[in-house]
């Protein structure tokens, strides 16, 4: 009766962990959803347009660090997950408790499950910062153009005759 009660705890505490690491994740999406956009929070404007090519560039800084650290975020639980996976190191020399409860496998699953989610929230995080760097270089190439710039984008034309729209390719050259 007792053997089955501790098979069944590593079972249990893995339920807890999962739901705990879901809870939290979810918690830190609701998060970053509710603050709104970056640029509203940082510089108080309701329009990316709105910032200066100094604050641009400050802000495509930033977030080329977020973008670095985020990506070792990820790197760091990626590892870890492949440790647990293939190496699979189980108790420690002095166990704890809680490691003498979860037993090997326990503690192997507990690692991958934490480092997953490590190497979820880093990536979620890596895209959200190059869609991030993309919008600002996209605003400074737009309100701030270079000279010589040459900027291919779609388009939709009319035809003259019939008042059809025409797909194509519009060729902007700064200068």
């Amino acid at each position: 009766m007792n053997a089955e009660k501790l098979k069944s705890k590593p079972n249990e505490m893995m339920n807890i962990m999962k739901k705990v690491i879901l809870v939290t994740f979810l918690m830190l999406v609701s998060l970053f959803n509710s603050s709104g956009q970056w640029y509203i929070k940082k510089y108080q404007v309701t329009d990316i347009n709105f910032l200066s090519k100094g604050q641009l560039e400050e802000s495509s800084a930033n977030s080329k660090t977020g973008l670095k650290a985020s990506g070792i975020i990820a790197g760091t639980g990626g590892i870890f997950f492949l440790g647990f996976k293939y190496l699979r190191p189980g108790i420690s020399d002095d166990p704890s408790v809680i490691e003498q409860l979860l037993g090997d496998d326990g503690v192997n699953m507990v690692g991958m499950i934490i480092s997953g989610g490590i190497l979820i929230g880093g990536t979620i995080a890596s895209i959200a910062y190059l869609g991030r760097i993309g919008r600002i270089k996209s605003v400074i190439h737009r309100n701030y153009p270079s000279s010589g710039l040459l900027n291919i984008s779609p388009a939709v034309f009319l035809n003259s005759y019939m008042r059809t729209p025409c797909p194509g390719l519009r060729l902007t050259l700064n200068f």
